[in-house]
């Protein structure tokens, strides 16, 4: 079992039809009568990949299934719809994706669950966001991944596969596949700053490598890149962000969802970097989210 080999393992867009059909219902559903619905015979030639979609997430957990019967583990507390039921199905993903239970062996090959797409985005998470598209990656696991048992890619069908699920999850974006994390962070913020809430930089990128440890600090990357050639990624200094969290906090100041501050009196300094490197002028103590003021 694995995520990237889309062939066999599913789509993004499927996953998503199924996900809102079983949302859709206050109670289990049969299951052939899901997959029925979803992809009806008489308008699909082959409901193959929809079985097989359905069949890998209720391995991973975003599904269950009891007596023929599906289900999901957890639904949204509020009524949502459209774009917002599609955020809540990424977000439930994502975190079945990264969780420490499908991903008890990261350089597993055959049962790997989502390992495969885990140390994927590790990897590609670690590359210069401001350079590198997805059709670059090869070359580059190439130059960085030297022994064959840590290879990612292993052929374009996984390629391709990382591009789909790295921008369903909100860690790439465009038809390139530009590496931007800003979807996934978006994500995560709420469940780390309430809103008017703030806390040290420093520990706001701890907890967003908690959350996401795909990224800086994050147990998957270290991981990852204890088993490549670091020299050929661009040093980082103390404090320094990768270029793919910068590239997400910078968006997230711009759009008004963070408040990237500088104080002296909250510890040390996250640095940002940008396309020609380091900037030391976007160096920052506090990191706050928007909102009413609390009496912290």
């Amino acid at each position: 079992m694995t995520v990237l080999n889309i062939t066999a393992d599913g789509l993004p867009s499927v996953l998503l039809v199924l996900h809102h059909a079983v949302l859709a219902s206050a109670r289990p559903l049969d299951k052939t009568t899901l997959l029925d619905t979803v992809a009806p015979e008489h308008f699909v030639q082959d409901p193959k990949m929809t079985r097989q979609t359905l069949r890998r997430w209720t391995e991973l957990g975003l599904f269950v299934e009891s007596d023929e019967m599906i289900s999901v583990a957890d639904r949204p507390t509020d009524r949502m719809r459209g774009r917002d039921l599609d955020a809540w199905t990424r977000r439930t993903a994502c975190r079945l994706a990264l969780s420490e239970s499908n991903n008890a062996d990261l350089w597993a090959i055959e049962g790997a669950r989502s390992a495969d797409l885990t140390r994927s985005l590790a990897w590609m998470l670690a590359q210069d966001a401001y350079r590198t598209q997805s059709g670059d990656l090869e070359a580059l696991e190439a130059q960085q991944i030297v022994n064959p048992d840590r290879q990612l890619l292993r052929n374009s069908t996984r390629k391709n596969g990382l591009r789909y699920w790295a921008e369903f999850l909100g860690f790439s974006r465009g038809p390139g596949g530009d590496i931007d994390p800003t979807v996934a962070v978006r994500d995560v913020v709420p469940d780390i700053l309430p809103a008017g809430g703030g806390m040290p930089a420093v520990e706001f990128v701890g907890a967003v490598a908690a959350a996401l440890p795909v990224l800086d600090g994050g147990r998957w990357q270290r991981a990852v890149l204890d088993e490549i050639d670091t020299s050929m990624l661009a040093p980082l200094q103390t404090g320094q962000l990768s270029t793919a969290l910068s590239r997400a906090l910078m968006c997230l100041r711009a759009r008004g969802d963070l408040l990237l501050q500088s104080r002296a009196d909250a510890g040390a300094s996250i640095t940002l970097t940008g396309f020609q490197g380091i900037r030391p002028d976007l160096s920052f103590q506090w990191i706050a989210r928007p909102g009413k003021e609390t009496s912290s």
